[in-house]
């Protein structure tokens, strides 16, 4: 027995040692003075962030509440832009959507502070500045004090609308929520008709989601008063669909997820068990209020999900703030990253039913260094791979890089409403529903994603969809149910690839970072002349390929030390073009360089500023 005993503890130590040493690498820090990101100095409190491609190049770039825009240059590299968004002021809480339908994402940002109210519509201009919208409803500064924001069109007529959490009697807030109709014309007006805007409460974080996938959006308001003692959240359904009457919320009083006394700050609707319905999640943030996972067990009925059904999700101690899901490890379930404004974060690893690990060994659950707040995942550096950006104070404040190796399969697809026109979807894609079936593991797995524009604590995800497809082969089915109501589906579709999907057409790969400008074949091989040449910062590289080939272009100085590498990847014969961004190199002579198996050819060009 007592051999037993010990070889019953070496496993025990042997299996502890290994799920350290798989998951120690899993995430890694960004770091160091040539990252404006991780070297930016960060104050205040409870404030949020964003992943978003404010300039259309399908790279990710990053948004940090009380800063500014930083734009993402590829591989790894980001500038700020100062400036971009001006007055910014001590917001919190921030959410993207293309309100205007003209191709690019506008933002709006909130605050409490009503002494110095700077909750704004911040129109996109398209050139990385954005111009502050001055009248009409959405412009009452004063009056438009809260936490938290969120768009979503919640009368399907493909301009989104506008939800803002009014925090009663915090920092002066003295109103009740806001709720803003989009008049489609550039304007908002004011709706106070609804339940959603009857009440005065702590209210938190705000969320849309088709939580019961019936075709509208639904409401759902975090309102933890934070004292311990906590209140049922404000919940809404939307009855479009029933009563074709826009922006018709009735308050969810029944059933678990009405009823449950709660501390609420972050709701969520996901997957967790990957059965094809929304089940929620919340982060509560008294002490001995624990977070909660309702899982759907029927139409619009949930279960509180125990400690022994799901893990400690539910019953670890903290003042939890953003709950951020992604398949981080590609192996086909949804994880979670939660926050706390007392202590380390934490990360739940999924295993595959709906069960989750905690894993305190990564570097993205760090101990000891201050409050986090917001946290947002994304794509930023198009590896295939769930990164995350978390705000916090300047010491805990992190942009942490995904570097898991597991040869897990994945896809992204960035999905694109077709705007004003009758049946169809904001161009945000916003209430959009994604499904995919592939074989995982030897069986058949559905899971599903919803696109919206507040998933975190005052924050949001890349609006891009993301699925982890572990061992498939192949995408069985991708099923699209639109916004509009449109519905489609595309069958084998090809892993490990970023598409563009168009409302209505087919999908298209993204090659990030070049473009195909022709695909007539070219007679061999060729790289131009870089133009224009000398530049300053930005110039374009064409070059053509006469057949499918592995390429790679980079970037050195006159050392030959490499500077940066703007893409290696397979292309098809073509003629291609791409941008070069050198705003963050001194001026000189530098050289690009193209490679393939067959050629090689290296040009001068000359950065002036």
């Amino acid at each position: 027995m007592q051999k037993l005993r010990i070889v019953l503890l070496v496993l025990i130590a042997v299996t502890s040692i290994n799920i350290q040493i798989v998951y120690s690498q899993f995430f890694v820090k960004v770091t160091g003075p040539g990252n404006p990101i991780s070297v930016e100095p960060l104050t205040g409190s409870y404030i949020g962030t964003s992943w978003v491609d404010v300039d259309g190049d399908e790279r990710l770039d990053l948004f940090i509440c009380r800063k500014d825009i930083f734009r993402n240059l590829g591989n790894g590299n980001f500038v700020k832009i100062t400036n971009s968004i001006p007055l910014q002021g001590p917001v919190l809480g921030n959410s993207w959507s293309d309100y205007d339908n003209d191709g690019d994402i506008d933002l709006f940002v909130i605050t409490t502070i009503q002494a110095n109210p700077t909750s704004h519509l911040y129109r996109n201009d398209g050139n990385g500045m954005f111009t502050k919208i001055l009248t009409g409803d959405i412009a009452d500064s004063v009056n438009n004090t809260g936490w938290g924001c969120v768009w979503g069109d919640m009368n399907n007529d493909t301009f989104t609308d506008l939800l803002l959490a009014a925090a009663y009697n915090f920092n002066g807030v003295l109103h009740e929520n806001r709720l803003f109709y989009n008049n489609g014309n550039g304007t908002f007006t004011r709706i106070d008709s609804t339940q959603t805007t009857d009440s005065l409460d702590a209210f938190t974080v705000p969320m849309f989601s088709d939580y019961d996938q019936d075709g509208d959006i639904d409401l759902f308001i975090g309102s933890g008063p934070a004292n311990n003692i906590g209140a049922p959240d404000y919940l809404y359904r939307n009855y479009l669909k029933e009563l074709n009457t826009p922006y018709y919320f009735d308050r969810i009083d029944t059933g678990i997820i009405g009823t449950d006394i709660v501390d609420g700050q972050n709701w969520n609707w996901i997957d967790i068990d990957n059965d094809g319905d929304l089940d929620g999640f919340l982060t509560n943030y008294s002490t001995n209020i624990r977070n909660r996972l309702y899982r759907c067990e029927g139409p619009r009925y949930y279960v509180k999900m125990t400690v022994a059904e799901v893990g400690t999700i539910v019953t670890d101690q903290g003042a939890w703030l953003s709950n951020t899901w992604g398949d981080f490890d590609n192996d086909g379930d949804l994880d979670c990253y939660i926050t706390n404004d007392a202590g380390p974060c934490k990360y739940y690893s999924n295993n595959g039913s709906g069960f989750f690990t905690k894993i305190d060994t990564m570097a993205i659950t760090p101990v000891g260094f201050g409050s986090t707040y917001g946290a947002t995942s994304g794509d930023y550096d198009n590896d295939g791979d769930l990164d995350l950006f978390v705000a916090g104070n300047t010491n805990s404040k992190a942009l942490y890089r995904n570097e898991t190796n597991n040869n897990n399969n994945w896809i992204n697809i960035r999905c694109v409403g077709m705007g004003p026109a009758s049946g169809m979807t904001n161009k945000s894609a916003l209430g959009t529903i994604v499904k995919i079936k592939a074989t995982i593991g030897g069986t058949p797995i559905w899971q599903i994603r919803e696109i919206n524009a507040q998933n975190s604590f005052n924050s949001m995800n890349m609006l891009n969809v993301h699925f982890g497809l572990g061992d498939a082969s192949a995408i069985d089915s991708l099923i699209v149910k639109w916004g509009g109501g449109l519905t489609q589906v595309f069958t084998n579709v090809t892993l490990n690839r970023f598409y563009k999907l168009t409302e209505g057409q087919g999908l298209n790969e993204i090659i990030i970072g070049v473009n195909q400008i022709s695909s007539q074949i070219p007679g061999d091989f060729r790289l131009h002349q870089n133009y224009p040449n000398p530049f300053n910062p930005v110039t374009k590289i064409k070059f053509e390929i006469p057949n499918a080939t592995m390429a790679r272009l980079s970037v050195f100085d006159v050392t030959g030390r490499l500077m940066t590498e703007l893409f290696n990847r397979n292309l098809e014969a073509g003629v291609y073009e791409t941008d070069y961004d050198g705003s963050r190199f001194a001026s000189g002579v530098y050289f690009y360089k193209l490679e393939t198996s067959s050629f090689s050819k290296t040009s001068k060009m000359i950065l002036i500023k």
